[in-house]
């Protein structure tokens, strides 16, 4: 199995309190590594500028990911985020740079067909015609929403906003992951559930609404489930809605069930948080012990 992950590789600058430090960043850093804890070979479809930090382009090869689809723009710098943690967990996040948009010219739609695609645009990067274009080929599309949610003030800080492609790559995919905030920045205040159902009605397969700590939902248009988190030392939340949607979508493309999905990726999160970055990622045979003793709790709503 392969999975093709497309969005923008990031310079991520991480400040908690005196403490500040630069870390590769992006939904596709962190899926490509779950999915090769997963037992998929995966393939990065991105845009950095010629700063990117070639630590990061070794340290991803050496991992066996494919980097040929990452190219290189001549005028434009990688995109770059500050992340300001506060002592409440909560975190204020900066757009410092951003790199080009990745176009149809810049996917290999051949190679994609019959894989999983994984949508993962942080700033909007993947115009939905794009998204419509894997949609036609790949045999499971997968799109989180923060990308297409996020504004930037004057300040340069990101803040979440409804727009018109939110709404219409939702259509366009199979499974759909939007953070509870990110949700209701489309649909408004609404519950998790109800957020969940309003995705597919609006055309996803498969909808995940995460609420971090407190569990996730899961709905298709006969079913909705509850899926409660792992409890667990929380070290790092970062990419912890990259890690499930990703792991999600390789074990429902594994198993066609998406309680096992659901437990697998919820597992595969409580590992990831205990440490910085990616550090906490485990093999598949470790997360599958605590995902077998979470999927008996997963419960099946009316």
């Amino acid at each position: 199995m392969d999975i093709y992950l497309l969005g923008h590789l990031t310079i991520d600058i991480v400040v908690e309190g005196e403490k500040v430090r630069r870390s590769l960043g992006g939904t596709v850093t962190f899926g490509s590594l779950a999915a090769l804890k997963h037992g998929v070979r995966p393939h990065i479809v991105s845009k950095v500028g010629k700063d990117f930090p070639d630590e990061y382009m070794m340290f991803l090869g050496k991992h066996n990911i494919d980097l040929s689809g990452v190219g290189i723009s001549r005028y434009l710098p990688t995109t770059k985020f500050k992340l300001v943690y506060r002592s409440s967990g909560d975190r204020d996040l900066y757009l410092l740079a951003r790199c080009e948009d990745i176009l149809s010219g810049d996917v290999p739609l051949g190679k994609i067909k019959g894989n999983i695609a994984v949508i993962g645009p942080l700033v909007g990067e993947i115009p939905p015609s794009v998204v419509q274009e894997v949609s036609e080929v790949a045999s499971l599309v997968v799109t989180d929403l923060q990308g297409y949610v996020r504004k930037q003030l004057g300040d340069k800080r990101i803040v979440l906003s409804s727009s018109p492609e939110a709404r219409l790559v939702v259509s366009l995919s199979d499974i759909v992951h939007a953070e509870v905030a990110e949700a209701r920045a489309i649909y408004g205040n609404l519950e998790p559930l109800e957020l969940a159902k309003k995705l597919v009605e609006d055309g996803a397969g498969i909808s995940l609404v995460t609420l971090g700590a407190d569990g996730a939902y899961v709905a298709t248009r006969q079913r909705a489930f509850f899926v409660p988190s792992i409890p667990t030392r929380v070290v790092d939340r970062t990419g912890a809605g990259d890690v499930f949607t990703t792991v999600f979508a390789v074990e429902y493309q594994r198993s066609g069930d998406i309680r096992e999905a659901s437990a697998y990726a919820t597992a595969a999160v409580s590992f990831l948080i205990e440490k910085p970055g990616v550090d906490g990622l485990k093999d598949r045979w470790e997360v599958r012990k605590r995902a077998e003793k979470l999927i008996e709790n997963i419960k099946e709503l009316a």
